[in-house]
């Protein structure tokens, strides 16, 4: 009976791995009073320092920014919000164990 609880345990938690970003809980939810580009543009060059292959995209109301780097994958989203805009970062990092937490920092430097 142990080893099917442990295989079942085993199964869902391979399963919460692999389901996707938005399925964790977000790394960073807060309110900037930048516009949704003005926060965009503040975060990309800061995350491409980290990370080349970073990108970002931002319309008048709502913008994204991306990027993975040594099994980390980071995912900000940013929707206007009132007079400034609403950030939400999730993240997925392969090494639990030794988080990395730059790519947060530097979202939170934007504020």
């Amino acid at each position: 009976m142990k080893h099917v609880l442990a295989i079942a345990a085993a199964v869902l938690l391979a399963g919460c791995a692999t389901s996707g970003m938005k399925d964790t809980l977000p790394k960073l939810s807060s309110k900037s009073s930048k516009t949704v580009p003005a926060y965009v543009q503040c975060v990309v060059p800061k995350w491409q320092a980290l990370s080349p292959d970073a990108k970002g995209d931002a319309k008048d109301d709502k913008g994204t920014v991306t990027a993975s780097k040594d099994g980390a994958h980071e995912r900000l989203e940013v929707r206007a919000n009132g007079s400034g805009a609403q950030v939400v970062m999730y993240e997925l990092q392969k090494v639990k164990g030794d988080y990395n937490s730059s790519y947060r920092d530097e979202a939170i430097s934007c504020l």
